[in-house]
């Protein structure tokens, strides 16, 4: 069975299984051809930077002004620059496109690759979840949405449908229990083939069963957020890219970025693909560091980011949508059949380290106890190793 994250920067060798060659494989649908055409339209070397193959958007308006982010060396802040140096080393080895340091607020370190700027935005594959559970705590503090509301109370199509009694809890901790429903093999329209690059992407998600009992396994799948985020929009009863401007991405001081969308006037990606800027995600991560205050504006609703980053009830490295780094597990596991392993071959220098992830080592790391946020973009990493760059910069910082 093949993993149930899909890895986007690998989607060109993440091919579909064949059928047997004493077989003739069926004939594609008009869906299936769109999938498979969508799908070849990702170049294969350039999945993270290509943005450009990412069609049809959605723009998510900025700030009118974007934020400036104050700036200080790396020694003003306590950090040694000589670890700042030996953290990009490592980065540049990883062949990384951006990384970006700031410490209590103030930017320490930022660089990029020969061919980038501040301005680029990248694919960063799942780092959107965390986008929706951040957006979740505002729908839930309006009173739009609970995290205990079942499934079927905001999409009508499974009102009367076993899987209507996920609850929105479930589908945020990773504990839907979903799984793709048998197909033939090489039927681009199964599993996440479809969900990434079907033309209705909301008719896609229906092609999942419940493989165990919500609620009582840990098990990463996109289709846990892709459902989330469209309860989420159901709920507020106004376009998602428009709400999360007004709402999270504006005040937030963030420059513009875009929801990947199924096609014109569709339904967004919100398991991947918001394309933003470093500078942003540093954005997101100083929004989360700072319990959801920007400034003197408190966006998020008090205690919610507490709330998304503690240990869920299924797997203590998991909140909802973002990960934990304690207690150490030096092979992160996807789990429920996802055969991917994300090594942490060292332990976190800092009991309280928490990220968010995507695919290959696109990474938002955050530090409370030590105030630092550390963005990563580039190239798909297939060796990450997720506590490497957090301890070198550690390393520069005297307890």
């Amino acid at each position: 069975m093949k993993p149930l994250l899909l890895i986007v920067a690998l989607l060109a060798t993440a091919a579909p299984a064949q059928t047997p060659p004493v077989q003739t494989p069926p004939a594609l649908t008009p869906t299936g051809e769109a999938i498979m055409a969508r799908m070849k339209a990702i170049p294969q070397d350039r999945s993270v930077e290509g943005v450009e193959a990412y069609t049809p958007t959605e723009t998510v308006a900025g700030a009118a002004r974007p934020h400036s982010i104050p700036r200080a060396s790396p020694r003003s802040v306590g950090i040694d620059p000589f670890a700042i140096e030996k953290a990009q080393a490592w980065a540049d080895q990883q062949q990384s496109f951006a990384l970006l340091i700031a410490r209590n607020g103030k930017l320490v370190h930022e660089r990029y690759a020969d061919g980038f700027t501040p301005e680029n935005r990248y694919v960063t594959a799942s780092m959107h979840k965390a986008v929706v559970a951040l957006a979740y705590g505002i729908a839930v503090a309006d009173g739009k949405i609970s995290l205990d509301d079942p499934l079927g109370k905001h999409l009508t199509e499974y009102a009367a449908h076993p899987m209507g009694k996920i609850t929105i809890r479930q589908l945020l901790d990773m504990t839907s229990g979903l799984q793709p429903a048998p197909a033939a093999p090489g039927d681009p329209e199964a599993g996440f083939m479809a969900l990434m690059f079907a033309p209705d992407i909301r008719l896609a998600s229906q092609r999942y069963v419940q493989a165990v009992p919500p609620g009582t396994t840990f098990g990463y799948a996109n289709v846990s957020t892709q459902l989330a985020g469209m309860a989420l929009e159901a709920a507020i009863g106004e376009r998602y890219s428009g709400w999360l401007s007004r709402r999270l991405w504006a005040p937030m001081g963030a420059g513009d970025a875009a929801v990947w969308m199924d096609r014109e006037n569709g339904n967004p990606h919100y398991f991947c693909c918001l394309l933003a800027t470093p500078r942003d995600w540093l954005r997101v991560g100083e929004l989360m560091r700072n319990d959801g205050i920007v400034g003197r504006t408190r966006v998020l609703p008090e205690g919610w980011v507490r709330t998304i980053t503690s240990p869920s009830a299924k797997n203590p490295n998991f909140g909802m949508n973002i990960w934990r780094g304690s207690p150490h597990d030096p092979q992160r596991g996807y789990g429920l059949g996802v055969a991917l392993k994300v090594p942490a071959k060292a332990p976190f220098a800092r009991d309280d380290v928490y990220y968010v992830d995507g695919a290959g080592g696109q990474r938002v790391y955050v530090v409370p106890s030590e105030g630092l946020t550390i963005i990563r973009i580039g190239k798909p990493a297939a060796a990450w190793d997720d506590s490497a760059l957090v301890n070198l910069v550690l390393e520069g910082i005297k307890k």
